[in-house]
Parts: C-alpha cells; sequence; structure tokens
C-alpha cells in the first residue's frame, strides 16, 4: 500500500505536466470527430501505457502478487487509478459493489500409493466440499483413447471401478458441469478436471455457474500432473487423499467512474476494462494492460474533455473475474433515462497477451457461422470504427464472436446498449495463419501466463500494447465526437437488446476457463 501511494503521487506529479503541455486544439475544432481522433491517437503511446503498467505490477508485488476483489492489491490500484484521473480533472466517484466470494480453506491432493507425492489442486468455485482433514480414494481415470473420450456418457467408464473413486478426466466437450454429473451418477466421491493446452504446466482455476448441477467435490490438477497420475494408474492401483474446502465470503468492491466535464450527457461514451485480477496471479495483462491504455488515453483527453460533443465516461470495473459482478451491477442500477444516454460501449481485455492476435469483437456477428447472435443494433458500427482505423495503420486483425467473449460488455449488450471492443486473446492456440499476420508461435497459447502467477510485466508484449494503445485512443476519440453512425444503427441484424441466448452466455467460453 506505501508503494501504491508514492507511485501515485509521482504520477499525479506527471499528470498534472501533461495536462498543463498539451497541444491547443486544431483549426477545425473538436466538432470534427476525425480531428480529436487524430489527435488521441498520435500521441497517446504504448510507453504512456507502460508507466501505468509498472505502477500495477509494482502494486502486485507489495500485495502478495494478487490484485483480487477483496485484497488491499485491488484496493490499490483502484485507489491509484482514482488519483491518476482525479489530478487530470475528471469527475470521478467510486460506486461500491456488494458481491460474494468463495474463501478456500484447504487445497491439498496428495498421492498416498503406489509412491508418496503432493498434487497440487486448485478447488472449484462453489462446489460441494470435503469433510474435514479430506478422505482417501482409489484414482480412476477416464480414458481418452483416440482423443475422443472425455467422460461426457456413462459408457465412457464402462468396466471401471467408479463407485467410491476419485475420477480423473481432461475437461470435454460436454463441459465440466455435465462431467461431473456422469462421474456423481456412478457414484464417485469426486472429480479432479484438468485443461489440455501447449503449456502443460499450467493449472487453471474453474467456476461452477448453477451451483445446483454440482453435488460433489471438484478440482483441477495441470496436465502434466494428471498425465503423471495416469502413468502410474496405468501400472497399478493409485490412491489420493484429498481435501478440498471452503466457505462463501461476502464484501463490497469498487467501479471507478470518471467523466469528462464537457459533453452531452445525452449521447454518453463509455469504454471501459475491469481492474481486478484473479486470485491466482497478479493479473498485468489480465487486465492492467486494458486499464493502462484507458489511464493513458484519458490523460491525453483530458486537455480537450471541456470541448468534446458526447461525454465520454471511463469505467474501471471491480469484481469481473467473479463473473462481471461490477457491470453487472452498474448496469442494473441504471434507470431507464441512464440507460437510454449510453450511446454506446467499448470493452478491452488483455491487449498485450504475449503471443497476440488483435481480435475485434464481431459485434454484428457477420463474420460468425449461421446463428451466432449480434450485439445489439448499433454494434456493427462500433466495429467498423476498429476495423476501418486498424486497416488504415496498415494492423492486420481478427473478427472475434461476441458471444465467446466473457466480459464486462454483457451487461450493457444484455440491456440493448451498442457494444464493441478488442482483446488479444487467452487460451487459444495460435494458427499458422495467425502467426503469419501477427507474428509469435504458431501452437502455442495466447496468453501462457493467463491467470498464472507469470502474468506479470515481464511477460507482456511491448510490441501488442504499442500497437494496440493507439487504436483505442482514437476509438474514444471518435466517438467523443461522433456516434451518428452508431445511433442510426445502419445495417444492423437482430432486434433491438439482442445478445448471446442465455444458455450460450457466459457457460461456455473459449477466453476463460472459469467460463467454460
Amino acid at each position: 500500500m506505501r508503494i501504491a501511494s508514492r507511485t501515485a503521487t509521482a504520477v499525479i506529479a506527471a499528470t498534472a505536466t501533461l495536462v498543463a503541455t498539451a497541444p491547443a486544439a486544431g483549426a477545425t475544432g473538436p466538432a470534427d470527430g476525425q480531428w480529436l481522433a487524430h489527435r488521441l491517437a498520435q500521441t497517446t503511446t504504448g510507453a504512456d501505457a507502460w508507466g501505468h503498467l509498472r505502477a500495477f505490477d509494482r502494486i502486485a508485488d507489495g500485495n502478495d502478487g494478487v490484485r483480487a476483489t477483496g485484497t488491499p492489491g485491488f484496493a490499490a490500484s483502484a485507489d491509484y487509478a482514482a488519483a491518476v484521473l482525479k489530478a487530470a480533472g475528471y469527475r470521478v466517484r467510486q460506486q461500491a459493489v456488494p458481491y460474494a466470494d468463495f474463501h478456500f480453506d484447504a487445497e491439498n491432493a496428495r498421492q498416498i500409493s503406489p509412491a508418496a507425492r503432493q498434487v497440487r489442486t486448485l478447488a472449484m468455485r462453489w462446489t460441494p466440499v470435503t469433510p474435514p482433514g479430506g478422505f482417501t480414494a482409489p484414482l480412476v481415470v477416464a480414458p481418452t483413447t483416440s482423443g475422443n473420450v472425455d467422460g461426457c456418457s456413462a459408457a465412457d467408464y464402462d468396466g471401471l471401478p467408479v463407485q467410491g473413486s476419485i475420477v480423473l478426466v481432461r475437461r470435454g466437450s460436454c463441459g465440466y458441469a455435465n462431467q461431473q454429473k456422469v462421474a456423481a451418477a456412478l457414484g464417485a466421491r469426486a472429480i479432479l478436471i484438468y485443461l489440455a493446452t501447449p503449456s502443460p504446466e499450467n493449472i487453471y482455476r474453474l467456476y461452477a455457474f448453477n451451483r445446483p448441477d454440482f453435488t460433489i467435490p471438484v478440482g483441477t490438477v495441470s496436465q502434466a500432473q494428471a498425465e503423471a497420475l495416469a502413468a502410474d494408474a496405468a501400472q497399478q492401483e493409485v490412491r489420493l487423499h484429498l481435501e478440498l474446502r471452503g466457505h462463501e465470503v461476502t464484501g463490497t468492491t469498487t467501479n471507478l467512474l470518471a467523466e469528462t466535464r464537457g459533453g452531452r450527457s445525452e449521447h454518453t461514451v463509455m469504454a471501459g476494462a475491469h481492474l481486478d485480477s484473479v486470485s491466482e496471479g497478479p493479473g498485468i495483462n489480465d487486465n492492467a494492460s486494458s486499464v493502462s491504455a484507458l489511464l493513458a488515453t484519458a490523460l491525453r483527453l483530458a486537455p480537450h474533455q471541456h470541448r468534446v460533443r458526447n461525454k465520454v465516461r471511463f469505467a474501471l470495473w471491480g469484481a469481473e473475474e467473479l463473473i462481471d459482478v461490477g457491470s453487472k451491477y452498474y448496469v442494473a442500477n441504471l434507470s431507464s433515462r441512464e440507460r437510454a444516454d449510453i450511446s454506446l460501449y467499448i470493452n478491452f481485455e488483455m491487449i498485450a497477451a504475449p503471443n497476440f492476435v488483435r481480435f475485434i469483437m464481431d459485434s454484428d456477428a457477420s463474420d460468425q457461422p449461421p446463428g451466432s447472435p449480434p450485439g445489439p443494433p448499433g454494434s456493427g458500427a462500433v466495429e467498423e470504427v476498429f476495423k476501418q482505423y486498424s486497416s488504415r495503420v496498415g494492423l492486420p486483425f481478427a473478427a472475434h464472436n461476441i458471444a465467446a467473449v466473457g466480459s464486462d460488455h454483457e451487461p450493457f449488450m444484455a440491456a440493448g446498449i451498442p457494444v464493441g471492443g478488442m482483446n488479444g486473446g487467452a487460451l487459444g492456440v495460435k494458427t499458422p495463419a495467425e502467426a503469419a499476420n501477427f507474428g509469435g508461435q504458431a501452437g502455442q497459447l495466447y496468453d501462457r501466463c493467463y491467470h498464472q502467477t507469470c502474468d506479470t510485466l515481464s511477460s507482456l508484449n511491448r510490441q501488442a500494447l504499442n500497437e494496440n494503445v493507439p487504436i483505442i485512443a482514437w476509438a474514444v476519440g471518435r466517438f467523443a465526437t461522433d456516434v451518428s453512425d452508431v445511433e442510426a444503427g445502419s445495417g444492423e441484424a437482430g432486434p433491438h437488446g439482442t445478445g448471446a441466448p442465455p444458455d450460450v452466455q457466459v457457460l461456455d467460453r473459449a477466453r476463460t476457463p472459469h467460463r467454460t
């Protein structure tokens, strides 16, 4: 916390200098959307964002390596961002947001036989717990013959002694909720799941979206540990001692909202990113990278904030990693007039992924398979602004399904507000074509440090940061002065307010393992 305070003081001084020395407006004036967009894109750089990223990295270092909801690291992050925005002259308010979380009291797995060794495991949020002290049971490994069998049906376990066992299974195509149901119905006492990725040492904490679906304790292990256990089990019986326990906690977190002092409130443009990390890592790419880009943009916009045509509201969300808690609370507590005043919302995620692809949200679903849900009318026009500017400056991009990017745009989409945005990828595997377009390594995760302890400053891709920050600045500047195409909603598909259907909306995400 002391580290955060010293950093914020230094940035406040730098902010004052930046605002005081900003160039005057051009002859075309702020009514010209292209003028302001050009100004922000030309002056807002990856280096600007890097200074804020260093601050968030120091905050994490000084607070047990995390900036998660309910921790001192999150509080320090919010204090830092608020200080920067206040010093730049924005109207800043902190919205108190109630949340519920799951505190983990015990996460312990030990192989008892044939050899004694510790197995790192993470408990799934909100699933049943083991008795105090845990229990010992034989391990049953779901077979993966030809890579197709994944514990999605009882037939996958034919001939295996599942009753009274701990089941080990690779995350399957049917989703882990269904895999747990199958194992529980066959009498398993617990289930351990692993994700197969090109980074086999990684371990991901999962999230139980519908708690009644889960009737036995569920944990995760890394692919490497799972393969070692399976190899032992192929030779002789493996017995594990497992203890997974936790309890619900409640608290209050913060949404940080900063808006320009000028601009028409009935045409408000919102740009947001989540401020929290997961409880397993510092979250510097996910998502301090996007927060830092917005802070850098806000500082460059600050000298012009009295002259913008449309009010700009920056939003730094709390508790996104607990599934969009902050943004859901914000949207749910808007009056009908306040909702109607928001012309659009643009969201940013993980823009400096180590093995990045520049994914622009396919807001009108025009590049998706038939039947893919589009965003609300006007969303296609938001998408076009990102695509046209990227093309103009010669930067490649790829379309990303709006229903497969679980983040803070979802509550706005559900409320019928046009949405768009950009992200750098997470658990997806880069294809050879993507490597040819964006560089990096084909066959590897977009972000090998996603939700891991290595999501630090040293893992970031500076090229991605340098390229993406001006795109964000351009979009903010453009919409700050012109939202006519979005509000006209030209060329949009689907009824107003259409978003992902409930069974798709959060249950199976390519972006996050806790949403898959």
